[in-house]
């Protein structure tokens, strides 16, 4: 194929040299022609690039579509899709060949306002083509003695690309709910490794899984020397930790076999930092930061004012720019002087701080038992047309100062400084129970997809891409608005990322 490929350059530059050769001469009113133009002229059939002409009224940018020539195969297609919804039964196309040639017809079939249609196609034509169609490109050589028909394409998405979807077939059970009735779970990670601990009935039992996508949980039932606050449970990358009812914090070092008493005493835990625990304790009058094992000069700082005690979300890694040390986040919870908070805080392994704006750049509501996430999110500049990705954090669930459960799901573009209110595609859909207090994961999984070696002109083309990863969301329990635990683990995606990656 490469050989091919190389003969088809070659031809096509003789071609090119030779045409600018006869330039030259009409230039000086010359009538020199190319006497043996049979040896190669198979090869000034191809097409070098092929493109959609602007037109605002069907979709901004239109002209800035790339499209991918597949000389070995003759299809010319958009490996980036249209916006779902946008009309392709008349457009005007832009087609230019290698070198001259005789003719150029567009050959549509069964097309919604063209069932049987043949354009001829010149730099000045005028006629739109029905994409929605069979259409051909029939390139004829100029001596007439070869054509080359291409297949060409003009994709758009079936379904919006930017649809956080939560495929309600995937709905799946939390493992080891199926010892009595639910009283409380938890799920946590640690390391690749995701842990489920669920009280059901009078037992406990401890779920281990490395892909959720598979549903295949290794289940083992613990023998508990303390009543434990099932929520508390949290994983360091070496161990767990939990509380018991009495506050007091327990270690164990071997996936929840053992458990041993840490000799410290905690109103909450925060979660984990790398090997470290962090928490919340009451020491007389003051309330202060924690943490489990201390660190090497550790010393315990008061909270804040506006930190909150209890309630607070999961503890979520972030990238950021602005400091070399890893960064986490939560968000919302309860104040020490029991009223719900709104604000985001970040820590990065020697201090915490506000992130999110106190301003009217913060839509979101005070809320305990949240859900917060990092995931992603895609937005188009009005100047382009390839959309852009976004980190974006997520805050879904929890309880608002009313009572009442959280059904709105916000977004942040900036690592939390600025939340909205995320748009459509990304809120939870109706069938799917309100809740709080629920765990979110990311967990990438593989799609391979056949390709083919892409041949052309087109400087937009591609290379063929196999495999990709695709990250999917895991949303674990939860409680509903009378406390009662959720036993469902859903599965979303944003629909975009399932997508055959372009580049």
């Amino acid at each position: 194929m490469k050989k091919h490929f190389a003969l088809y350059i070659l031809l096509a530059a003789m071609v090119s040299m030779n045409l600018a050769s006869c330039n030259k001469d009409d230039d000086k009113n010359s009538t020199s022609t190319i006497t043996d133009y049979s040896v190669y002229s198979s090869a000034t059939t191809l097409v070098s690039s092929f493109a959609l002409k602007a037109n605002a009224k069907v979709a901004p940018n239109l002209d800035s579509v790339k499209f991918t020539i597949d000389q070995e195969r003759a299809v010319i297609y958009n490996a980036d899709s249209l916006p779902h919804g946008t009309m392709v039964a008349a457009l005007l196309a832009d087609v230019r060949c290698a070198s001259t040639v005789a003719s150029r017809q567009f050959i549509i079939k069964n097309g919604i306002k063209m069932r049987d249609t043949t354009i001829t196609y010149t730099g000045a034509t005028t006629d739109s083509i029905d994409f929605t169609g069979d259409v051909t490109l029939r390139i004829t050589s100029r001596d007439g003695n070869h054509t080359r028909d291409y297949k060409v394409s003009v994709n758009v998405h079936r379904e919006n690309p930017d649809t956080i979807v939560w495929n309600e077939d995937r709905r799946r059970d939390l493992p080891g709910t199926g010892g009595g009735a639910v009283m409380a779970t938890k799920t946590v990670q640690q390391e690749e490794n995701l842990l489920c601990l669920v009280h059901a009935g009078t037992g406990y039992v401890l779920s281990e899984c490395s892909d959720p996508a598979t549903g295949n949980w290794v289940e083992k039932s613990l023998s508990l020397p303390f009543e434990p606050q099932v929520p508390s449970f949290t994983a360091t990358g070496d161990a767990l930790y939990m509380l018991d009812i009495n506050n007091q914090l327990f270690t164990s070092s071997d996936k929840g076999d053992t458990w041993s008493p840490c000799g410290v005493e905690w109103v909450s835990i925060i979660g984990a930092y790398g090997n470290r625990v962090l928490g919340v304790k009451h020491d007389g009058e003051e309330w202060k930061h924690d943490e489990y094992p201390r660190t090497s000069g550790f010393e315990s700082t008061t909270l804040p004012a506006t930190f909150p005690v209890a309630g607070m979300s999961q503890l979520v890694m972030a990238s950021n720019g602005w400091s070399s040390n890893q960064q986490v986040m939560i968000m919302g919870g309860v104040t020490r002087d029991g009223t719900l908070t709104n604000q985001v805080w970040g820590y990065d392994g020697h201090q915490w701080g506000v992130i999110s704006t106190t301003g009217s750049g913060n839509a979101l509501p005070k809320l305990r038992n949240a859900t917060l996430l990092s995931y992603y999110t895609y937005l188009t500049a009005s100047d382009a047309y390839t959309p852009k990705r976004y980190d974006t954090w997520m805050v879904m669930g929890g309880v608002l100062e009313d009572g009442t459960l959280n059904t709105v799901t916000y977004t942040s573009r900036n690592q939390g400084i600025n939340w909205s209110k995320g748009v459509s595609s990304v809120q939870m859909p109706k069938y799917m129970p309100a809740f709080c207090g629920a765990q979110a994961f990311i967990s990438m999984q593989i799609f391979h997809a056949s390709g083919s070696r892409l041949m052309g002109y087109n400087p937009g083309h591609i290379t063929p891409i196999t495999e990709w990863e695709c990250p999917y969301i895991y949303l674990f329990g939860g409680y509903d608005v009378n406390g009662q635990p959720l036993t469902s683990v859903w599965e979303g995606v944003l629909n975009r990322l399932t997508f055959k990656p372009v580049f």
